[in-house]
């Protein structure tokens, strides 16, 4: 799985047609524009290829926030994804995806069974750190991804102190900063 995703490029990212998703974007509260960005400025596209390698399975997001994450996980329909967040987030409620469930808890309570988490929350490195710590103790198999791994200096002292076999991906994910860990 991560050889495929090492080897996809900005190019081929760029091609993924991610229009069937402007009626739920439009419900949004962001600009949509930053849904449909390119690879190595959002995401978004990273996540949907992401999707695509999987079949028949959880993928979870945690830090659901306006959903667009989610949104992009979403894309093939054989999978479903669980996408956590401690607050509630209304904007939400306007997305009719089937293959999602928005779930207001903490993730850290519950069963992580998923080949594939993203994590994008608070980007401070300390939940963040928490959270590879509970991923450790519970013996996690799987691909991590965080978002924003060069936001701020502790989120890079975050992700240079990560022991784990990991690799950078902003160039083909999110400008500030994308990296992939393996469990």
């Amino acid at each position: 799985m991560i050889d495929k995703i090492l080897k996809v490029t900005a190019e081929e990212l760029n091609q993924i047609n991610l229009s069937k998703y402007l009626k739920s974007t439009d419900d949004l509260g962001f600009p949509k524009s930053w849904f449909y960005m390119d690879a190595g400025l959002e995401h978004y596209r990273l996540l949907a290829f992401i999707s695509k390698l999987y079949n028949g399975v959880n993928l979870l997001d945690i830090g659901s926030y306006q959903g667009s994450s989610a949104i992009a996980l979403s894309f093939n329909k054989k999978n479903k994804v669980i996408s956590y967040d401690i607050e509630h987030q209304p904007e939400i409620a306007e997305i009719k995806i089937p293959n999602i469930q928005f779930i207001k808890g903490n993730v850290l309570k519950d069963q992580i069974t998923a080949p594939f988490i993203l994590l994008d929350t608070y980007h401070d490195g300390e939940f963040e750190q928490e959270f590879v710590d509970h991923l450790l103790k519970i013996k996690y198999k799987g691909l991590v991804m965080f978002d924003d791994i060069h936001l701020s200096r502790k989120m890079d002292n975050f992700w240079d102190g990560l022991k784990n076999e990991k690799y950078d991906l902003t160039e083909i994910g999110h400008h500030s900063g994308t990296g992939i860990a393996i469990f």
